[in-house]
């Protein structure tokens, strides 16, 4: 019950274009969410922007970042953000757009302010060098590590592009790895014990597959692993790569094998040893266009990941697994008329998780606009859930944009008065049979169930003997986890 949970979308001025969230941590008091967008400013330009929320989730301020003119300003895709000493925080920002962009080292504040800019690099632009930082993690002396790609015009395809900075953002080495008549792209990095790295990212042409990199403390290759099976599209995502305590390195990543019907594969959770071998490899989630991205180490030993499937109900998945591997719990987040991808997990001081991504939703809004998309955080409890007990009611989909829907009142209510709901939903809206009311006490008992028909309306939920205390209201249907809420009986 300490758990708090959350669904939140925030500035729908995408409509549909490039942008979202990419990172998000926990600050004292609450969540500070860091994005790249089109600006509010109309000018079509993309820029980082910092949200500050409270920790139940209520939108407090943002910023916008610029510097000197309204050029381009971008973020990686998977967790760019690195932690920095103090509480800072700390992102690789490149300015400008194409051959003429350079690469600075920001620094952010627990507020979301910007409190330092530190140049890295450019390249002229006679020397058509196209290049991308995708993730930044701090080192166990204080400085920095990137991953990203390198690409200078005849290269015959692009390096994936480690580049290694001091306490002070200075540069240390850089390295380029990758081969004649193949594109590299490093999407992710961890510091491996000896004070070296692995990097994970993926390969195009002729054989798309993801790879695996370990490197020496000087950022020379020691060894790299391909793998991924048959035709894996264009690399896809495969967005993370973790140091454990024993020394070894687990990927997650997708598979595909050959004569599996188009754009279908499974996520894959492999650990490797230090020689690059395979200690174990676990394969789930078989369906229609599956991508891992986000991966973290919690402390047990246990893993949480973000990944993504096309079906309906299974847009953004959170997914968790024990230290060997085997599967615990998936949760899978739908939205109504479109689809939703979280790029961001972490875990919370309360035993929870806090993600963030994209939504992207496909109602007719006007003739001028198709469709939307906004900045979305998700705070669930330890098993996922927005609304304790979730994975107590039967069902294993939920669809996340209908909790706004739904009013519970009075709230908190005295014992022996009657509990009203009222639930109206979008017109898009089309129940998977009866919707059924679920009431579970705070230590997950079901207290409570009744069916409450099919359509919109206010109900009275009565008689209802429930001793004084905290309660969870679930609201679904044959299928689905459509709503819910807290209720406190007084």
């Amino acid at each position: 019950s300490a758990q708090n949970g959350f669904m939140i979308h925030l500035d729908s001025i995408q409509a549909g274009r490039n942008g979202g969230a990419h990172s998000v941590r926990e600050v004292p008091d609450g969540y500070l969410v860091f994005s790249h967008q089109f600006s509010h400013d109309g000018t079509g330009k993309m820029h980082v922007f910092t949200r500050r929320l409270d920790m139940e989730g209520n939108y407090l301020h943002e910023h916008e970042f610029t510097y000197g003119d309204n050029r381009h300003y971008d973020l990686g895709r998977i967790d760019p953000v690195a932690y920095g000493p103090d509480g800072t925080f700390v992102a690789a920002v490149p300015e400008g757009w194409g051959y003429t962009d350079s690469t600075w080292l920001y620094t952010f504040n627990e507020a979301g302010e910007r409190v330092g800019r530190h140049f890295l690099y450019a390249f002229a632009a006679e020397d058509s060098i196209t290049h991308s930082i995708k993730q930044v993690r701090r080192t166990a002396d204080g400085g920095y590590a990137m991953a990203g790609f390198f690409s200078p015009l005849g290269m015959g395809g692009s390096r994936a592009y480690l580049v290694r900075l001091n306490v002070d953002g200075d540069t240390i080495y850089t390295r380029r790895y990758g081969g004649a008549n193949t594109a590299h792209y490093a999407l992710t990095l961890d510091e491996y014990v000896d004070g070296g790295f692995v990097i994970s990212g993926y390969r195009t042409g002729p054989n798309d597959q993801c790879f695996l990199i370990r490197t020496g403390s000087n950022g020379d290759q020691q060894w790299v692993r391909y793998y991924g099976g048959y035709g894996v599209q264009n690399g896809g995502e495969n967005g993370g790569v973790k140091v454990t305590t024993d020394g070894g390195v687990v990927t997650w990543a997708y598979y595909r094998e050959n004569g599996w019907p188009p754009y279908h594969n499974q996520l894959m959770l492999t650990k490797w040893d230090a020689a690059g071998d395979i200690e174990w490899q676990r394969k789930s989630h078989y369906g229609y266009y599956r991508f891992a991205y986000d991966l973290e180490l919690l402390p047990d030993g246990s893993f949480i990941g973000t990944a993504y499937g096309a079906e309906a109900g299974l847009n953004a998945m959170l997914c968790k697994f024990s230290s060997t591997g085997d599967s615990l719990w998936t949760r899978g987040y739908s939205m109504l008329g479109g689809h939703h991808e979280l790029f961001d997990v972490e875990p919370t001081s309360d035993g929870g998780f806090v993600a963030t991504g994209i939504a992207w939703r496909y109602p007719p809004l006007d003739p001028d606009i198709q469709q939307t998309q906004t900045i979305w955080v998700v705070k669930t409890d330890s098993l996922g859930c927005v609304v304790p007990g979730c994975q107590l009611v039967g069902v294993e989909e939920y669809v996340m944009d209908l909790n706004e829907h739904l009013r519970i009142w009075p709230n908190p209510v005295a014992r022996g008065t009657p509990l009203q709901l009222s639930f109206s939903p979008p017109p898009t809206f089309t129940p998977n049979g009866p919707l059924r009311v679920v009431l579970l006490d705070a230590t997950g008992r079901q207290v409570h169930e009744e069916s409450i028909g099919t359509g919109a309306g206010t109900r009275q939920l009565a008689n209802l003997p429930l001793a004084a205390g905290l309660y969870y209201l679930h609201l679904i249907d044959n299928s689905r986890w459509l709503a819910g809420g807290k209720v406190v009986v007084e």
